[in-house]
């Protein structure tokens, strides 16, 4: 070797790491202003009030119970391997957020270093002897494009990054054999990135057309006067089993095992709307394919949630028709290119089959979604760069080549800069609900834009923007739940009690509004109710330290010593720590308090320091139902027979107008 091709060789390696530090370092830089952000939407159920991710000694029910994903119970879903990033962000930081968005960026980076590696190997099998400065282009431009902004910012979205990170690695180590297309050997390499994506999120499983688009090109490049149709049949064939074989196993095995741990949450059918069905969503896909292609050519205007996003239920809509038609325009240049350019249809094929899980034929709630087309458009965006790079290498070197270099820093500035704007945005629940109503009104934006004023104590606002949810959607029980919230706060019990009512109506399967009016009615003093509700909400939910506090409070209240130790022993065995906090403030403090203090004082037999705190509870509301029952048997236990009777008539009193039988059972014989 020479001594100019040696040097050569270094040159391209320097330049190869200068890459990879700036391809490192870009998100940092553009994401720099995110570390204070908040909690953000669903970041609420599968992070901040979710318990399981608090401790990582939970980890492996992570693996068998998909109930640890969230504290609402119609949002189960089996993402371990997600679940167990949160627990290690959790012991490192708890809920400080700076830990929890290095992540995110440092996810990211991971995914921009994956997407230059595959543009690279792409270029060297189409036989670019310098493929580092094209790679570098593309995977530059993802690093820093704000489409990718909702995903890096939202703490939830991390499923995407995730699976995206492993997602990568195992298409390189798939395709790292077709140098020796006589390697047919299983890809356990490949396999064992693929099973940590599928285990991240289940949407991991378009992988495999990813593969198999990988093993279409295979055929060509062993082919290459074939056509596709010769290629595509000749790609079913042993070589590809055996090659897909590790991977096609650990899905069979991954859907066993998730159809069995989701057993217990049959709510696919809650995730969409009633109307929309396969049919809807596929021609709703259609042109939500070009809204994702259009967001990226254009990044602005984005929309963090964008619920508004119109359904099309037929073909003669002239807007399915023509997006329907560009995508057939769109195939037929593929398949002319496919002899001098295959590795076009394959990176269409691979990015769709990526994106098909979430946006073909399997409605979701929302018709178009920021996170799904993370990777899918990352690697889509590779059949247009590689193309541009390749003629704009030829490009003379001339004064136009210097300004056509000045033009794309600056678009790469512009980039960057409307990313860390954006950023800005994800800061406050306020911000973040403003932008969204400004750009795409929903139920849910006002709903949550409600909440963030009720935060600021702007209730009467607030009221406004929970009208506007339900007139948008007039049967959704999160924005009746608030609706009562803020009744409560502005002294109108009455609506707010039919508001809890409605949303308990409405509410099917998470619980939640049992829970809400269960707090509701003891601040309003209907223990009894109080006590129905978290007991029929905690066989459903997945919030049950809420449901074991509030039971505590109405246990105490209603003088049901056995129920108040239950429920406290039920509050330590989930959560000691809030349980230390909680439960002094349920036996020192209020009318509850006193109660709870009395049952305590009865249970260890001062039957005397009973009695005076029974009589403090009266005192402080003289019809409590409970304190009159515990006085009367604390008084029979001092022997002071007379003064019970009195208290003994009363209790009897209360029982027949609650139409307590088994109570008044018991006052009866008692006076008798």
């Amino acid at each position: 070797m020479t001594t100019r091709a040696t040097s050569r060789i270094r040159q391209l390696y320097a330049n190869r790491w200068l890459h990879i530090a700036v391809l490192a370092a870009a998100p940092f830089l553009v994401y720099s202003n995110n570390y204070r952000h908040e909690y953000q939407l669903d970041d609420a159920y599968t992070i901040v009030t979710n318990t399981n991710v608090r401790s990582l000694t939970l980890a492996p029910r992570y693996f068998v119970d998909p109930a640890t994903y969230t504290s609402i119970r119609e949002q189960a879903d089996y993402r371990p391997i997600l679940q167990l990033t949160y627990a290690l962000n959790y012991r490192l930081s708890g809920y400080a957020m700076w830990s929890w968005h290095l992540t995110q960026i440092l996810l990211h980076a991971l995914v921009t270093l994956g997407l230059y590696a595959l543009c690279r190997r792409i270029l060297q099998l189409i036989g670019d002897p310098t493929p580092d400065r094209i790679a570098f282009a593309a995977a530059l431009i993802f690093a820093v494009h704000p489409a990718a902004s909702g995903v890096v910012n939202y703490l939830n979205a991390r499923s995407s990054l995730l699976t995206a990170a492993f997602i990568l690695p195992a298409l390189l180590a798939y395709m790292r054999p077709v140098e020796s297309p006589a390697d047919t050997r299983p890809q356990w390499r490949s396999a064992a990135f693929y099973t940590l994506a599928l285990f991240t999120k289940v949407e991991a499983v378009g992988a495999l057309g990813a593969f198999w688009a990988f093993e279409l090109w295979t055929r060509q490049r062993e082919a290459p006067d074939g056509t596709l149709a010769r290629a595509i049949r000749a790609s079913f064939d042993g070589r590809t089993l055996r090659r897909l074989a590790p991977a096609l196993a650990i899905t069979v095995v991954y859907f066993v095992l998730r159809a069995r741990v989701m057993a217990p949450f049959p709510f696919e059918e809650t995730r969409h709307a009633a109307d929309v069905g396969a049919y809807e969503y596929f021609l709703t896909q259609l042109t939500a394919w070009w809204y994702y292609v259009y967001r990226w050519v254009a990044p602005v205007r984005l929309v963090a949630d964008y619920l508004a996003y119109p359904v099309y239920r037929s073909w003669s809509d002239p807007t399915v028709l023509l997006a329907a038609s560009a995508w057939i325009v769109v195939l037929a240049l593929l398949m002319a290119s496919w002899r001098r350019a295959p590795y076009l249809l394959v990176l269409a094929l691979a990015s769709l089959a990526l994106l098909s899980p979430t946006s073909s034929i399997a409605p979701l709630a929302e018709m178009v979604n920021e996170h799904r087309p993370y990777l899918p458009i990352g690697i889509l965006s590779l059949a247009a760069v590689i193309p541009i790079g390749t003629w704009l290498r030829r490009w003379p070197r001339d004064v136009s080549r210097s300004v056509l270099t000045v033009g794309g820093g600056a678009m790469l500035l512009s980039l960057g800069a409307l990313t860390y704007r954006r950023n800005t945005v994800f800061a406050t629940p306020m911000a973040y609900w403003e932008d969204v109503i400004a750009k795409a009104p929903s139920s849910r934006a006002h709903m949550n834009y409600g909440l963030a004023l009720m935060r600021a104590n702007d209730v009467p606002a607030a009221l406004v923007q929970f009208r506007r949810s339900l007139e948008i959607a007039p049967y959704w029980y999160y924005t009746h739940i608030n609706m009562g919230i803020a009744f409560q706060h502005v002294g109108q019990p009455d609506s707010a009690r039919a508001s809890f009512d409605r949303a308990v109506q409405y509410d099917r399967y998470s619980g939640l509004a049992l829970t809400y009016r269960g707090e509701f009615r003891l601040a309003q003093r209907d223990y009894a109710g109080a006590r129905d509700d978290f007991l029929q909400s905690s066989r459903v939910a997945l919030h049950p330290y809420r449901n074991a506090k509030g039971l505590a409070a109405a246990y105490a209240a209603l003088g049901d010593t056995a129920g108040f130790r239950a429920a406290t022993a039920r509050m330590l065995a989930l959560d000691p720590v809030a349980a230390a906090a909680d439960t002094p403030a349920l036996t020192t403090t209020s009318e509850a308090g006193e109660m709870a203090r009395g049952l305590a004082e009865l249970g260890n037999g001062r039957a005397a320091d009973a009695v005076a705190a029974f009589r403090r509870v009266l005192a402080l509301n003289p019809t409590h139902y409970g304190a009159h029952y515990q006085l009367a048997a604390a008084l029979d236990r001092l022997g002071k027979r007379d003064e019970a009777r009195i208290v003994w008539q009363r209790v009897l009193t209360m029982a027949e107008g609650y139409r307590d039988t088994s109570t008044a059972r018991v006052a009866r014989a008692r006076l008798r």
